[in-house]
């Protein structure tokens, strides 16, 4: 029985605490608001916005990686080559740019916010320059 009412005073204390924070505080009406944001000066480059948005692009992108690989690798030695050297590595870079954006994404509240952990930024990108340098 004593258990139980120790635990319902822990439970109810915080809660009674919180609902009646608050009160007495005399609190001056003003037509400002408490804190306002500039959109017009803001830097998306430099922001935790860019740093999640590229954490994310990154986590769901990474399989572009293993074609970017093989379109790589075949274009620079061999389509065989391109084929089973190029997976693999496109199996480990898809490892760490998943790793990465998980990195980017979880932590995206600590600066540096413009500097990304792998070159390119992007996945995407990466495939993007491969197949162009490999058609071309």
């Amino acid at each position: 029985m004593v258990k139980k009412v120790i635990i319902v005073c822990f439970l109810i204390l915080p809660l009674a605490l919180l609902l009646g924070m608050g009160r007495g505080v005399v609190r001056a009406q003003t037509d400002e608001p408490a804190f306002s944001i500039d959109t017009m000066e803001m830097d998306y480059a430099n922001s935790p916005v860019n740093k999640f948005g590229r954490g994310v692009i990154n986590t769901a992108t990474c399989w572009a990686e293993v074609p970017a690989e093989i379109a790589r690798v075949s274009k620079d030695r061999d389509p065989v080559l391109g084929w089973t050297l190029g997976l693999v590595q496109g199996t480990i870079n898809t490892i760490i740019r998943g790793a990465v954006g998980i990195f980017d994404t979880l932590t995206c509240v600590v600066p540096p916010y413009n500097k990304p952990e792998m070159q390119p930024e992007y996945a995407l990108s990466s495939a993007d320059e491969a197949f162009k340098a490999y058609l071309w």
